[in-house]
């Protein structure tokens, strides 16, 4: 009776290892499918992606853009007036674009100087290089 057992246990061995190559050919076609099915996809979501990622950068470079313009104008308007204080506009701009989570607080902290006394050209000399930081490409 054991060596009967012994046998059928010896004959499962022998069926299992002539399944095995079946088995790995089977696993690895299952592999290669998933490979192209997650490329198809990866690809989809990597669009969607882009897109949106090409809709923040374009929201945020128009942030950085108002900064520019916003700092341009008020350098008119002093240049423009014989005596100059901060306009209400730069001051409601300030206010506005501070609550805005994407804004730079780096920017915010420039125009909060500006409104507390310090020279607007501080702003207008480094426009450049703000530009280079900021702006997305």
């Amino acid at each position: 009776m054991i060596n009967q057992l012994k046998s059928k246990l010896e004959e499962l061995e022998i069926k299992k290892n002539a399944i095995k190559p079946k088995i790995d050919e089977i696993n690895l076609k299952r592999e290669e499918e998933i490979q192209t099915v997650n490329k198809k996809y990866d690809h989809m979501v990597y669009e969607l992606n882009y897109e949106i990622q090409q809709f923040e950068d374009g929201i945020f470079n128009e942030l950085i853009q108002s900064f520019v313009d916003i700092t341009s104008r008020e350098l008119e308007i002093k240049r423009s007036t014989g005596l100059y204080s901060v306009s209400d506009e730069f001051k409601e701009y300030r206010e506005k674009i501070a609550r805005l989570e994407n804004f730079p607080e780096e920017l915010v902290e420039k125009l909060h100087r500006v409104i507390n006394g310090d020279p607007i050209e501080n702003i207008i000399y480094e426009l450049d290089d703000i530009k280079e930081k900021f702006l997305r490409k």
